[in-house]
């Protein structure tokens, strides 16, 4: 069953860094069927500069991005139902966000570049599907051995990740040799790369 259609576009920065944008059409049975949008700006370095999220056509929305004050803190602030929300969490390299969407992990990978057999734990802040609100995680990622994968676009050798939470919670993921994902399971969701542009 289908319940949202995704389109991703990564466009390098003159800085060095990279602009990633998500537009996203959710559907029924989703819990609240509307548009979204995201972007994720990162400097050369692949920290974090700004990530933002406009849900229900502008009238909810997120934004996260370093402190002016506190260079080692990241403020978060959300909006949902009129309610403005604001949280300072710690910012560094151990640190990430999660959000109804595979690109977030798909950039969380790009920072890590785990080489196979290696691990690396990030202290997460998953950001609630429809109200926005963060809360804090801990996930483990692995990067297993490559695999030979049927994909839309014929087979592939794909890099293959594991991705668990503290609670037990498991996803897989296959990405191509430039980090792209093109499937991410867990036992009740599953994301396919269908269209891709090069």
């Amino acid at each position: 069953m289908v319940t949202a259609d995704e389109r991703w576009q990564a466009v390098p920065l003159r800085a060095g860094g990279v602009q990633v944008d998500n537009e996203t059409v959710r559907v029924a049975p989703f819990d609240e069927p509307r548009s979204d949008s995201m972007t994720v700006v990162l400097d050369a370095r692949l920290q974090l500069v700004e990530l933002t999220i406009h849900g229900l056509f502008a009238r909810r929305e997120a934004r996260i991005r370093p402190s002016e004050d506190q260079p080692d803190k990241l403020i978060v602030c959300w909006r949902f139902r009129g309610e403005v929300n604001e949280l300072v969490l710690p910012s560094g390299e151990s640190t990430w966000f999660d959000w109804n969407t595979p690109l977030l992990t798909m950039v969380a990978l790009w920072r890590l570049k785990l080489g196979v057999n290696q691990f690396y734990q990030l202290r997460i802040y998953a950001l609630d599907a429809v109200t926005f609100q963060p809360q804090a995680l801990t996930r483990t990622f692995h990067r297993l051995a490559d695999e030979a994968r049927e994909t839309r676009f014929g087979a592939q050798t794909l890099a293959h990740y594991q991705a668990q939470d503290e609670n037990g919670a498991r996803t897989d993921i296959w990405c191509n040799a430039d980090g792209l994902i093109f499937e991410q399971r867990t036992p009740t969701v599953s994301y396919i790369l269908t269209a891709a542009n090069l």
